[in-house]
């Protein structure tokens, strides 16, 4: 890997990087505590972020981790979002693999809800629009499916997804496919995208974990009145404190 120019992020993808970095998130996630039903995405990304640290080979893993990294249009000197987990490969900060984490299945004020639409809206949305990434043509989200029902959480991400592949920028009727930097896995997936400042499309690449090692599936899981983000999440997310 080329360390400090622009080739780093090119060097990272073609030597398996992403690959790299999913194998890392399910060696940790299998190291923590799995979260309650209705435990926070950030408390949840701050323990895998820390299993991560702990565990990671520098050897194997020649890249920088970090939680909560800032994004600044530097053009606006004005902040934009904070990325939940980043992978740096080299010294510059333009070039990364952002991991959205969003929950999934969640228990919120006593009610089983999907929240499907949160992860396609305030996640994928993010990348599509660029406000995370985009300087690169890579970004991952991290699916928490809390009551360990990953196949129905899937299902109801990609029904969302259709509904709004046209704002995704995907083709119709908004699919995902098999992951190919880590095949085999049914809980893998990518999807590709267009964004309106660059012609060369973007891959998502999805990961869904189970917040159990044998599902059980909650009575109810409603699609409808998602769950409000934390007050840290509101203020990050929308146009407070300088956010947008």
């Amino acid at each position: 890997m080329t360390i400090g120019d622009s080739s780093a992020w090119d060097d990272f993808i073609a030597q398996g990087g992403v690959g790299t970095v999913i194998g890392l998130v399910l060696e940790s996630w299998a190291l923590i505590a799995p979260p309650a039903p209705d435990e926070l995405e950030e408390d949840t990304s701050i323990r895998l972020y820390a299993a991560m640290v702990r565990k990671r080979d520098r050897q194997a893993h020649r890249f920088l981790i970090r939680y909560e990294d800032v994004e600044i249009d530097v053009d606006l000197a004005k902040e934009t979002g904070r990325k939940d987990i980043v992978f740096f490969p080299g010294h510059d900060g333009d070039l990364y693999f952002c991991l959205e984490a969003k929950r999934l299945n969640a228990r919120v004020k006593g009610v089983m809800k999907s929240l499907a639409d949160e992860y396609v809206k305030e996640g994928m949305q993010r990348f599509v629009d660029g406000k995370y990434g985009r300087h690169v043509h890579h970004g991952g989200m991290l699916g928490y499916v809390l009551d360990g029902d990953v196949p129905r959480a899937m299902r109801n991400v990609l029904s969302n997804i259709r509904t709004n592949h046209a704002a995704l920028g995907m083709d119709p009727p908004g699919e995902w496919v098999e992951s190919r930097s880590h095949p085999g896995d049914d809980r893998a997936k990518e999807s590709e995208h267009r964004r309106a400042q660059g012609a060369q499309r973007f891959l998502l690449h999805h990961q869904f974990v189970s917040a159990r090692t044998t599902a059980t599936p909650a009575t109810t899981v409603s699609e409808v009145a998602p769950n409000r983000p934390s007050p840290a999440r509101r203020k990050r997310d929308s146009g407070e404190g300088g956010i947008q």
